[in-house]
């Protein structure tokens, strides 16, 4: 197919087992022609899947050696540790990208709607750097023109070495990156607004809905206070990737389905069970266990500093 306007692809190294929402996100990807995903795995490769996906089959300790010799140190791979790395794969996946004006990383917990509804010709070519949050750089969607600067920008994060080395997550392609970018000229950065689905002026992050997200003939649309559909340019549940354990899209021949906290699925689910979920929502819904997470960690840090305080008051009252 021929692409109008820039080139784009989106890289996505994935390992362990596809999730149950993997066919939904293939139907996504599909209605997206003009765009391209790279997706290096050692899971099965299915047997139909959309030509605009290159799937790469290698296993976990191929693509932890492919790193290490890419970035010229030993990098603590695990399952987590990949986010850390997304702002490496400009240089690491630096051939398979060549022919790209543009790539980018993304996730897995998410369905697509029409991407080039949002990356417009004008986007594509004013800004360098386009992020899908507002004011920081994008874990779950985020592009880079295909130059050299900006395939070794990760190199401006202090310590890199040091971050992409250690098992622990650092947070290094969102928080770290932001910080460098905000440092050079951000004039040619597009991150003016939050392009996917937010709640509470927090993206990705929602209550357990039913029947309130629906992909519908390549669209992403969530439902708003006023029964109105509000488009966005893709879903990101990553707060629901634990709720969801059915995905009832096994073919492709659909052109539509909702996507609801627990499952993926063809036709609304009833009014009584949306019903019942409501009420569970009051007493124990998303935000209702973000309050108590949130509270408890309060009091948590309160007691250790109480606890430093009184152990300082003891030393030193020994001390005299």
């Amino acid at each position: 197919m021929e692409i109008k306007g820039k080139s784009i692809i989106l890289i996505i190294p994935y390992f362990g087992k596809w999730p149950v929402w993997f066919n939904a996100y293939l139907k996504s990807i599909e209605a997206n022609q003009t765009i391209n995903w790279l997706i290096p795995t050692d899971c099965n490769i299915p047997e139909k899947y959309p030509k605009n996906i290159e799937f790469i089959k290698m296993s976990f300790h191929e693509i932890n050696a492919m790193f290490n010799e890419k970035l010229g140190f030993d990098v603590a791979l695990n399952y987590r540790k990949f986010c850390d790395l997304k702002p490496t794969y400009g240089h690491v996946f630096g051939e398979e990208i060549k022919d790209y004006d543009f790539w980018g990383f993304c996730d897995m917990d998410i369905i697509w709607g029409n991407v080039r509804k949002y990356m417009t010709s004008s986007v594509l070519n004013n800004y360098d750097i386009i992020s899908s949050r507002k004011s920081a750089i994008s874990g779950h969607f985020n592009l880079f023109r295909n130059n050299k600067k900006l395939k070794f920008l990760y190199l401006q994060v202090p310590k890199y070495k040091e971050l992409l080395s250690t098992n622990v997550l650092t947070r290094f392609d969102e928080n770290l990156l932001t910080e460098v970018v905000k440092k050079n000229d951000t004039k040619r950065v597009f991150w003016d607004e939050i392009l996917c689905n937010h709640e509470r002026e927090r993206d990705s992050h929602q209550e357990y809905y039913i029947n309130k997200r629906i992909w519908k003939n390549g669209g992403v649309y969530q439902v708003d206070e006023n029964n109105t559909l509000d488009e966005v340019m893709y879903l990101h549940f990553i707060n629901w990737k634990r709720t969801m354990t059915h995905c009832d899209l096994i073919e492709s021949h659909t052109d539509s389905f909702y996507i609801s906290y627990n499952r993926i699925h063809l036709a609304k689910q009833s009014n009584a069970i949306v019903f019942l979920n409501s009420v569970k929502n009051i007493f124990n819904g998303y935000w209702i266990k973000e309050s108590r997470r949130i509270n408890a960690s309060k009091r948590k840090s309160l007691i250790k500093r109480i606890k430093r305080k009184l152990i300082k008051i003891i030393t030193s009252s020994n001390e005299n």
